[in-house]
């Protein structure tokens, strides 16, 4: 099969319905019990080929520079499995916040990663594929199948759930970026969880069970981020006072994102929460992952 002319990638965000930290490990990261759920606000990159190299432009939400980013390291681990003279001209439309607990970055690399390896005709294997996203970033492996995930270790090692039943979120992501090394630099022992509190959301979700879900959701990044942002506290009750009947931080924020069962409670929602000076976005639950297709 010969190799498309260009590609489009569509790469989702994320939100953690569940997020613990189990304490440190040796080799100095913390050890994680996440639960992802991909949503449909998602970045594109439209991946052509071009002179030896990679060529990348952006539009749309400014990435701050100026060190690497997560494409270009993608494109430094590819260029090894490539021709010498192989390249990549890459655009990429950036609509997921930068610094709000969505995984954008690391869903544009996980994306990167897919469609190079059609357009270059690389035939990576996923397994490939997976281990060179292990090595960008932790969520990284996630976006590659998306859809309900578990996430141990350093949240890397992901076992795909089934899916949560539909449902739609409220993602509020005021004008604050926070660092994820920062909040994770915050987090004492005493906030460090036992085991065993991810699997009472995962059986929820086998569940299928809406309210216990709800009541099983967990971040334990709100100990560390809100004391430090009271804007998000006050933004969070805010989001409370609109109906919601529950609030988390996506991932360690800055991005708050309410559940909602139904289209019209998400609407009604995001028409109480609107005018207080954040971006509201109305999302869907997501089965899947980073999607490639060639352009005619």
């Amino acid at each position: 099969m010969a190799e498309p002319a260009s590609v489009r990638v569509r790469c989702p965000a994320k939100v953690n319905l569940g997020l613990w930290i189990l304490g440190r490990r040796p080799d100095g990261y913390h050890e994680v019990d996440t639960i992802l759920q991909a949503v449909s606000l998602e970045d594109e990159l439209e991946l052509a080929p071009g002179p030896p190299g990679l060529s990348l432009t952006t539009s749309g939400i400014k990435i701050p520079g100026p060190g690497p980013n997560l494409i270009e390291r993608a494109w430094e681990l590819l260029s090894e499995r490539a021709k010498p003279s192989s390249g990549i001209r890459a655009r990429l439309i950036k609509r997921i916040p930068i610094g709000a607990g969505l995984g954008g970055g690391s869903s544009d690399a996980a994306g990167f990663l897919a469609g190079a390896n059609l357009l270059l005709g690389l035939k990576l294997m996923p397994e490939e594929i997976s281990d060179m996203a292990m090595r960008l970033g932790a969520d990284v492996p996630f976006f590659l199948r998306g859809g309900t995930a578990r996430g141990t270790g350093r949240g890397d090692k992901m076992r795909h759930l089934c899916p949560t039943g539909p449902f739609w979120a409220v993602l509020v992501s005021p004008p604050v970026a926070i660092s994820t090394t920062w909040a994770y630099g915050r987090v004492r022992k005493d906030l460090t969880q036992r085991e065993g509190q991810a699997s009472i959301l995962e059986f929820a979700i086998a569940s299928r069970d809406w309210n216990a879900i709800v009541s099983a959701m967990y971040n334990v990044f709100e100990d560390v981020v809100l004391p430090e942002y009271p804007s998000l506290a006050e933004l969070r009750r805010a989001i409370l006072a609109c109906g919601a009947k529950k609030v988390l931080l996506a991932g360690s924020g800055s991005t708050l994102f309410a559940m909602a069962k139904g289209h019209d409670e998400a609407m009604a929602i995001a028409g109480g929460v609107a005018g207080r000076g954040s971006e509201v976005r109305v999302v869907r639950a997501l089965e899947r992952g980073v999607t490639v297709a060639p352009l005619a």
